[in-house]
């Protein structure tokens, strides 16, 4: 068995999906029964619609969530400034509860003849021999040529490589809950209301549910538990002290009529130093974590998993060298850094607890808001920071040419895990079919009208591999997916 995947979450089930797209074999197991039955992580973003469409689920994911398409902001109950919430192209992020997403990845493995191994526990890793427990009780033993690690938090994969997972957990607590309640916030618009102990939302989850969350103040977390909120775990909330610190903070007039899950909790920021050891890989929150501020983690798990997924399948069937799998940690790693700087950031300013920032976000950030959200380049930026659309591998080694590393447009070429290369006129194309007669990977050959001269060779994660004059393609083929195609 040449893959074995540990965790079905969405990060191992969106992994899956791209190894079953390619008709690579695999193993995928967990030790959950089955996906979670919480909302948990709630918000799709553009950028990983946009994966989910390469994997032929966008559709069943839009028709299942409900698109979030504008952003209001309240000091204290009275509006301070409202902006619409779209990427570039005009798409928007969609509210879908995580055990939504997770159901939609099971239901594309199946469409492919794939499952998962439910009640199926990883015990023991070294080096490709890993060791589980089967759902009847018994062990076997699992040789694989390569290992990846979805886990979670708590990752065995992670342990078993003995790599670190370095950062910090905030005394700041978090609560997220799922309620019924007769207030009626706009559909499709994200509701925030700053106080001088941070900020709260409110979400319509398009089921008859709102999504809460925000910064709880000491004394109700204190109050909500009894004792100190585990650094690991989720505590539950009743729904009176729910609706205590939604009466405090949330400057809405409304009873909350039921809670179907609340999750009280640390937030942590932590990232592990490798994402790639040998044969094995970290993807999603085994190799990172961090403040749930503008929901990135779920979607960078993704991320991860389609940047290795199309990789490994490549060099898995013998089309590309085993050096392509290098470039795995070299692109996501940067990424990951990134956003947990700016989560990081972002946390910061809203926990401070001295008295200038809990004044300044009292009074000073809701009249700063309106008009620097007023420009049109702030709105794009936040909406790209939102989206993840801003991701890029530019400094990559397996990247060549002006552009390269970006986001290709999503309208370039067809929504699939191909590459495809994409040539400006007509000579190009015939030029650039008879050069390939064969082409590597069932490449795509797409004519696109531009006055731009070079080609471009576009990956099957929608980013830029190679731009340039179509004769020095070869060579770029050669140097980074070797001699195996």
């Amino acid at each position: 068995m040449e893959i074995l995947i540990v965790g079905a979450g969405p990060s191992g089930l969106t992994l899956a999906n791209v190894l079953a797209a390619h008709d690579v074999p695999f193993r995928i197991v967990d030790g959950k029964p089955g996906p979670v039955r919480e909302s948990r992580a709630a918000i799709v973003h553009v950028r990983t619609l946009e994966l989910l469409d390469r994997l032929g689920l966008k559709e069943q994911a839009v028709s299942r969530g409900v698109p979030v398409t504008r952003v209001e902001v309240y000091e204290r109950g009275r509006k301070a400034t409202g902006f619409p919430l779209t990427a570039g192209s005009g798409a928007s992020p969609l509210a879908l509860p995580q055990d939504q997403t997770e159901r939609l990845l099971v239901e594309g493995l199946a469409a492919r003849g794939c499952e998962v191994e439910w009640n199926t526990r990883l015990l023991d890793l070294n080096g490709g021999t890993a060791v589980i427990r089967r759902p009847g009780g018994g062990e076997e033993d699992v040789e694989a040529r390569w290992v990846v690690g979805a886990d979670g938090a708590g990752s065995r994969v992670r342990h078993a490589l003995a790599l670190g997972f370095a950062g910090k957990t905030y005394d700041q607590t978090g609560l997220l809950a799922d309620v019924t309640t007769d207030a009626r916030p706009a559909p499709g618009t994200l509701r925030l209301n700053l106080t001088g102990g941070g900020f709260v939302g409110m979400l319509d989850l398009g089921d008859g549910s709102h999504r809460l969350f925000g910064a709880v103040p000491p004394g109700i977390a204190a109050a909500c538990t009894g004792d100190e909120v585990s650094h690991d775990a989720y505590a539950q909330v009743s729904l009176e002290d729910i609706q205590r610190w939604f009466d405090d903070l949330f400057a809405v007039d409304a009873t909350l009529t039921s809670a179907a899950w609340t999750a009280l909790f640390r937030i942590h920021s932590r990232m592990t130093e490798r994402f790639r050891v040998g044969g094995t890989f970290l993807i999603g929150d085994a190799a990172h974590i961090h403040s749930p501020a503008g929901g990135q983690g779920m979607n960078l798990g993704i991320g991860d998993a389609v940047n290795l997924g199309w990789k490994l399948a490549l060099v898995a069937s013998g089309r590309a060298d085993e050096r392509l799998l290098d470039s795995y940690e070299t692109e996501r790693l940067p990424v990951a850094r990134s956003v947990l700087r700016g989560t990081d950031r972002g946390f910061a300013l809203e926990a401070a607890e001295s008295p200038i920032a809990t004044w300044a976000r009292a009074h000073l950030a809701p009249r700063l808001v309106g008009p620097v959200m007023r420009l049109g380049p702030v709105r794009e930026r936040v909406s790209q920071l939102f989206a993840q659309t801003w991701i890029h591998y530019r400094d990559s080694p397996v990247v060549s040419g002006p552009g390269a590393g970006e986001r290709a447009d999503p309208g370039m070429t067809p929504a699939d895990l191909l590459h495809h290369l994409v040539v400006p006129g007509e000579d190009a194309r015939v030029r650039a079919e008879a050069m390939f007669a064969n082409p590597p990977f069932g490449m795509g050959i797409h004519l696109v009208p531009a006055a731009d001269p070079l080609v471009r060779l576009i990956r099957p994660d929608g980013h830029v591999g190679f731009a340039g004059p179509l004769e020095a393609l070869p060579a770029y083929l050669a140097r980074v997916y070797g001699g195996a195609r």
